[in-house]
């Protein structure tokens, strides 16, 4: 064999370092990823226990908005069967600064620009830390597939807001690299815009960015399903 055409370990292990630190860069391989291979973990295996989820929680909101979450006085809900994602929201954060830290990520479109403003409902406000319990889907629940707010409200149904649909995006996106409802999209039939419509959210696959979009409250589609919440 040529020795000019031989590669050396410490050539691999450079062309490895180079191909993981581009892969990074790009997206490919998420931060947490990363972590959770220099803890000797599986970097793509994401745990769904509860204890797991709120240390995930910790590190994104002190990393990503500065903010140092207290564990200790949150009241987690009784978890249901099937709803194993967990979704803790802090005292006092807007919508608004999910939208920033969220477009640092990637891209997004928005029906209105300032959603702290035109958003003026939620059945859930943050004037305390909380948290609610989701199923773990990609897409939204399809039990509630072509079944309007209007509908799903005269059943009692408790639905994700805005705000927790962006964080869950947010979360979601730092795991893994992707995106939820890239088929579908959620209704967030737990806020309005001022003038009554519903919020929904989905992966705009031709623009490339996550959309914040609205539709009235009697409209309804296969593709267009909200979200249930475990609420405390």
């Amino acid at each position: 064999m040529n020795s000019s055409c031989s590669v050396g370990p410490g050539e691999d292990l450079l062309g490895i370092v180079e191909d993981f630190v581009t892969k990074l860069r790009g997206g490919t391989i998420t931060p947490m990823q990363a972590k959770r291979f220099l803890r000797k973990e599986d970097p793509f295996l994401v745990p769904m226990d509860p204890e797991s989820q709120l240390k995930r929680w910790q590190e994104l909101y002190w990393e990503l908005f500065g903010i140092q979450l207290g564990l200790k006085s949150i009241k987690i809900p009784e978890q249901k069967p099937g709803f194993n994602r967990l979704i803790l929201v802090p005292k006092g954060i807007t919508m608004n600064q999910v939208v920033k830290i969220c477009r640092t990520k990637f891209d997004m479109s928005l029906y209105d620009g300032n959603l702290d403003a035109s958003v003026t409902h939620n059945d859930r406000v943050p004037i305390q830390d909380y948290a609610v319990w989701v199923q773990n889907n990609v897409e939204a629940d399809p039990e509630f597939n072509d079944k309007s707010a209007i509908m799903l409200k005269k059943g009692h149904h408790q639905g994700i807001t805005l705000l927790e649909r962006l964080l869950y995006e947010l979360a979601y996106f730092t795991e893994t690299g992707k995106h939820l409802d890239v088929e579908n999209a959620t209704l967030c039939t737990g806020s309005r815009y001022s003038d009554g419509s519903v919020p929904s959210v989905y992966w705009g696959a031709g623009r490339r960015e996550v959309c914040v979009h609205w539709y009235y409250p009697g409209y309804r589609r296969p593709d267009l399903r909200s979200r249930a919440a475990v609420v405390s």
